[in-house]
């Protein structure tokens, strides 16, 4: 997932500095979801709409050229569905996102006076596990979305 490039200030400034950098990253998981969640329904409605309709229209006798247009337009929501994964992305997005409205919510259940350094660490740690555990899982997706990622060529083999 592509993220702007950080502005420290918003957060830094804040009378809670950790819990607003935890609420900026629950925002870019929230916005970041929402995008990859219509881009999957936009996307997953264009290939049913383009694969029903080359059933109907050959079933039709509907000309050549057009059965070709509408075969070409399934073909492209296909590949689209496969080089931008929005599913897989969406899935990650929302997993990240509600892990990390787990860890706010734990940190700001706790009055204020007993947010001591041991809550803090508890919610920088969850901010840290959340990035490490959606990049392992995206590490994850592209080794195995890779050609030939289990070949006996690239070195990843058992003996």
């Amino acid at each position: 997932m592509r993220r702007q490039t950080p502005d420290a200030a918003p957060w830094a400034t804040a009378p809670d500095p950790l819990l607003a950098l935890a609420q900026d990253e629950l925002a870019f998981y929230e916005q970041v979801r929402n995008s990859a969640r219509r881009w999957h329904r936009l996307t997953e409605l264009g290939a049913l709409a383009t694969s029903s309709s080359t059933v109907v229209a050959a079933g039709l006798h509907a000309p050549a050229w057009m059965t070709a247009l509408i075969a070409g337009g399934a073909l492209f929501f296909t590949g689209f569905r496969q080089v931008f994964a929005h599913g897989p992305r969406y899935v990650l997005a929302a997993q990240s996102r509600e892990g990390l409205r787990k860890a706010i919510n734990r940190y700001q259940l706790l009055p204020a006076a007993d947010r001591g350094e041991e809550s803090r660490q508890d919610l920088l740690a969850a901010i840290e596990n959340v990035g490490d555990e959606e990049l392992r899982q995206w590490a994850d997706q592209r080794h195995r979305a890779s050609p030939g990622a289990d070949s006996p060529t690239n070195g990843s083999a058992l003996p």
